[in-house]
């Protein structure tokens, strides 16, 4: 009985932690570059003065693809006035062809980089998928979600990033 008190208190503990805002500590203002899926450079330098959500994921994570649809909604729904960017995680599970798919399934527009080194997750310390990142105009972190995203979340952090 016991170990099952402990076995619950464990699962309850990684389920809120799974959904939660993560307030931790991130360096502000980082850069990010890297190559699309499209092979375009990529460089968010070159998108200052423009609020940014990036996406941490990877194709065989069920939240993560749960996920897509609604960010290219969002990168419609706000075109030109917040970019979202992809970051894939390089997943010993997917191939490029599933990456591939994945974007292609879904119709994603906005931008992804596979990022094969770990470098940008390891600049944001992501350590569970799906994670998202907001930035404000100046790139500097306003927001850290760990776990999934509902519409209702995104919604409501791309309102205040409008503003």
């Amino acid at each position: 009985m016991f170990k099952l008190k402990i076995l619950t208190a464990v699962l309850l503990f990684v389920l809120v932690l799974s959904g939660c805002s993560d307030n931790q500590t991130i360096e502000n203002n980082i850069q990010i570059q890297g190559k699309t899926t499209n092979n375009e450079n990529f460089d968010s330098l070159d998108f200052r003065g423009t609020p940014m959500i990036i996406n941490f994921w990877y194709p065989s994570c069920p939240p993560c693809v749960k996920e897509i649809p609604t960010l290219v909604q969002t990168s419609e729904r706000y075109e030109n006035k917040i970019l979202i960017l992809g970051i894939i995680h390089n997943s010993f599970f997917d191939s490029e062809e599933d990456r591939q798919n994945m974007i292609d399934k879904f119709n994603v527009h906005y931008p992804n980089i596979f990022d094969e080194e770990g470098e940008i997750f390891q600049k944001f310390n992501i350590v569970g998928f799906p994670s998202t990142i907001f930035l404000d105009n100046n790139h500097e972190i306003i927001e850290k979600w760990t776990g999934f995203l509902s519409e209702e979340n995104l919604d409501k952090y791309a309102e205040e990033m409008m503003q």
